[in-house]
């Protein structure tokens, strides 16, 4: 069968699970696996780009499905490519970079502030342009669909299987499952490594994780 909606994959789900005691369980099960999902998978799918991001104080709150920011330019004159320190820096570099001007970096406060924080604190409101990776939409209703989903099935099917695990108590399949997982999520990888850079030869980039 197709696996292209929440609802299927829910029925695909049970068919290979091969129980009828898990029906309210497989939920929780794509859930988990869609978290571990924001964890592991960067794809350009996920990139977006908000070219009317506002800076107007020393924290300003993050777009709600930032995962990891990539770039963030000031429209000044000339532009500013902030650049990323950590927390510790930032406060660091604030005890000696005082007063207001021109950001020029930049770090993140996470957990549920999600918050950009800049240095040195604006004097003004700057409008930026802010490239991020966004969490994958979460499948709530039966008619529910994502990239992920409607590109990679297999990932999300047996990423959803391995959440199982617990239930399933030392089933044999599920070594199979998870292999059949992280060969999918390694040639998705690839698969974005060459979206991304062209056939050029690879180049390490830093990562801001929101």
């Amino acid at each position: 069968m197709a696996i292209t909606t929440y609802a299927q994959l829910k029925t695909a789900t049970a068919n290979w699970l091969d129980r009828t005691d898990l029906t309210d369980r497989i939920p929780e099960f794509i859930e988990l696996a869609e978290a571990n999902f924001n964890r592991v998978i960067r794809q350009p799918d996920m990139i977006t780009k908000n070219d009317s991001y506002s800076i107007a104080g020393q924290y300003t709150t993050l777009p709600t499905d930032t995962l990891e920011i990539i770039r963030i330019v000031v429209d000044a004159d000339p532009v500013i490519t902030l650049e990323y320190l950590t927390p510790e820096e930032l406060s660091e570099r604030r005890a000696t970079l005082s007063g207001t001007g021109k950001p020029y970096f930049f770090t993140i406060i996470g957990g549920s502030s999600n918050q950009l924080e800049v240095l040195r604190s604006p004097d003004q409101t700057y409008t930026s342009s802010i490239v991020y990776y966004t969490r994958i939409a979460a499948l709530v209703n039966d008619s529910d669909t994502n990239w992920l989903l409607t590109d990679h099935p297999d990932i999300y099917l047996f990423g959803t299987l391995v959440e199982a695990e617990p239930y399933l108590k030392n089933d044999e399949r599920v070594a199979l499952w998870s292999t059949r997982l992280n060969t999918a999520l390694s040639a998705l990888r690839l698969q974005g490594e060459r979206e991304l850079y062209s056939g050029a030869s690879l180049q390490m980039r830093a990562r801001v994780l929101g």
